[in-house]
């Protein structure tokens, strides 16, 4: 969908009034800039930024300062790229050495995941079973610990085949494709092992998809039921660790899972399955491969 102006788009992306503001300016000082070399900003490639990083540099601009000002610019390329004016964004992976990055992970492939979950056991009791069941859902929905705490019964949705995941203060909902071999292991789940684990329930109402081993003891009730949850990810982490020594934590997994769908589906597309508020979060996904502009930046040095 077109955005009006360059505010209208950045408010569409989420971004506070502050932020916008400051965008605005720092695009038009890069477009000024662009006019006293007689280039179109549509015609403005990679070189043409570092061009002006080193400029920035060279008055005195701190990294962070650039890396706002380099923020700035990626987000109006890509307002260009929604309005028709070009066609990709030339500065998509391009960032400024000396800024903290978002801490990555060491990326497992598709078959190291699905092998996590193939030797996940043993499998003899109902938590092991529902372990199993929940590690299938992280690594092909990408599903963080806080949601799979949240799932709600009526949230699986196996007629459809799909499962749907609630929005929170820090995500989007989203309503997810299930694997046929999810599918089901999940029923399994639903309509053998979930009814055993409800009768260990005080509560035998307790609507969440994915039931607890009571404790024993004073506690309580929310407290218990607390510490109950961080009990399933610590088996769980334990165990997946012990058999697979690639495994980090449950971060690792998700980050891998979006990196590999960032290979075959649009940012947009991957934003919604990851359930990220704003496509920057997406963005920080993005491999940060720079080779094609190494000529350019051994040239012109900004970083």
């Amino acid at each position: 969908m077109k955005a009006a102006t360059f505010k209208t788009y950045l408010q569409a992306e989420g971004k506070s009034k502050s932020t916008v503001e400051r965008y605005y300016t720092h695009a038009i000082h890069f477009i000024s800039w662009l006019d006293g070399d007689n280039t179109e900003i549509e015609n403005a490639t990679a070189k043409e930024v570092l061009a002006y990083l080193n400029q920035l540099q060279k008055q005195g601009d701190s990294n962070t300062t650039r890396n706002l000002k380099l923020n700035a610019i990626k987000h109006f390329f890509n307002y260009q790229v929604r309005n028709g004016h070009r066609s990709d964004n030339p500065i998509q992976h391009l960032k400024l050495k000396g800024i903290q990055q978002k801490k990555l992970y060491p990326i497992l492939t598709p078959q190291e995941l699905q092998q996590l979950h193939d030797d996940y056991s043993p499998t003899h009791t109902l938590s092991q079973k529902r372990n199993r069941t929940i590690l299938s859902l992280m690594i092909h929905q990408g599903v963080t610990t806080a949601e799979v705490n949240a799932l709600k019964a009526n949230d699986l949705k196996l007629r459809e085949g799909e499962i749907y995941i609630a929005g929170s203060r820090k995500s989007n909902e989203r309503t997810l494709e299930l694997k046929s071999h999810q599918i089901l292991d999940l029923m399994e789940y639903s309509m053998q092992l979930r009814p055993e684990l409800i009768k260990s329930q005080s509560d035998p109402t307790n609507d969440y998809l994915f039931l607890t081993v009571p404790m024993i003891g004073k506690a309580k009730a929310v407290e218990k039921q607390g510490r109950e949850r961080l009990q399933i990810w610590k088996e769980l982490s334990k165990t997946v660790k012990k058999q697979n020594p690639h495994f980090i934590n449950f971060k690792q997994v998700r980050t891998s899972v979006i990196t590999h769908w960032l290979k075959h589906y649009n940012l947009r597309e991957v934003q919604y399955r990851a359930g990220h508020r704003y496509v920057s979060s997406t963005e920080a996904y993005l491999v940060n491969q720079i080779d094609d502009l190494q000529a350019d930046i051994d040239k012109f040095h900004p970083i």
